[in-house]
This record gives C-alpha cells, structure tokens and sequence, in this order.
C-alpha cells in the first residue's frame, strides 16, 4: 500500500511539474539559444508558411478564398501562441544580433506588444471572415500587395517596433 501512495505522489508531482513548465513557457525547458531557433522556426514555418498562400492570392490570384480563410484562421490561432516564443532575455542585448532580431522593446514595453500581437490575432480573423462572406474585393486590399510590411492584418506593426535590422 505504501508503494502504491508513493507511485502515485510521484506521477503526481511530475504530472504538476510538466504542467507548470508548459505554463510558464519554453525559457525553462530550453536554453536561450534553443528558445531563439525555435521562435525563428515558428515565425517561418508557421507564421511564414501560412502568409504565403496569401500573398499569393492578393498578388497573382493563386488560390481561392476558401484557401485565404484557412490560412487567416490559422494565422490567427497562431498569433496567440506567438507570445510565449518571447520569454523574458531572449532577444538583442542579451544576444548577438546576428542570432536574434528580437528587440528588448518586447520586454521593457509588453503592453505595446500585447497589442500588437493582438491586432494580429484580430486583423486575421477579420480577414478570415471576409473570405468567409466571399468579399474578394475587400480581402485583397486587406491583404495588400503582398508584403508582410504592408498588409492590414498586423504583421508589419510588430516587424517595425519590435523586430531590428537583419545582421550578416
């Protein structure tokens, strides 16, 4: 019986101590460097591959609107896993340049980018919903020409204020 208690306190405490980890983001699981690589990976693979099929739309007409909504939608769900990619001391200042393009603005200003992830969040879901209501017209200029840095939905706010200069 004793045995028994013991096993189970023991898959408890490792059961809270796994939730606690994931609750207070990758910065304790990962080291900064591992932190960095993996935002870099989900700004690209995630981020990146689902604005690509929009670009393509608004820019050269590949795709449909139902493609738009998808990859809105999932932009959008992605805009709120966004900010635990930014742990606290995980950006320039902290790190090299060339490894990071991360600002320490994200940190001494957090609201600011709350916000700014949160119109990303909004903006795409908004898009989404356009695509929806089969509204082409008004999904391509939200859209805009293609560029990250000029589209509507949210990506070049936090690229310009939060995001520094690539460094080779």
């Amino acid at each position: 019986m004793r045995l028994a208690a013991r096993i189970t306190g023991s898959v408890a405490a490792t059961v809270v101590f796994g939730a606690a980890v994931l609750a207070t983001g990758m910065s304790y699981a990962a080291s900064g460097e591992e932190v960095i690589k993996a935002r870099i990976a989900f700004m690209e693979d995630e981020l990146g591959a689902n604005w690509k099929p929009l670009a393509a739309f608004s820019s050269k007409g590949v795709g449909t609107l139902a493609d738009v909504e998808k990859h809105a939608t999932a932009i959008a769900n992605l805009a709120k896993k966004l900010p635990a990619h930014f742990p606290k001391d995980t950006g320039r200042g902290k790190y090299p340049d060339k490894l990071t393009r991360a600002l320490p603005v994200i940190w001494e200003n957090p609201e600011a980018f709350k916000r700014a992830n949160q119109q990303l969040a909004d903006g795409s879901a908004k898009l989404a919903q356009l695509a929806k209501e089969g509204k082409k017209a008004e999904v391509i200029d939200m859209i805009g020409p293609g560029s990250y840095q000029r589209t509507k939905i949210g990506c070049g706010e936090c690229h310009d204020d939060f995001r520094g200069e690539r460094v080779k």
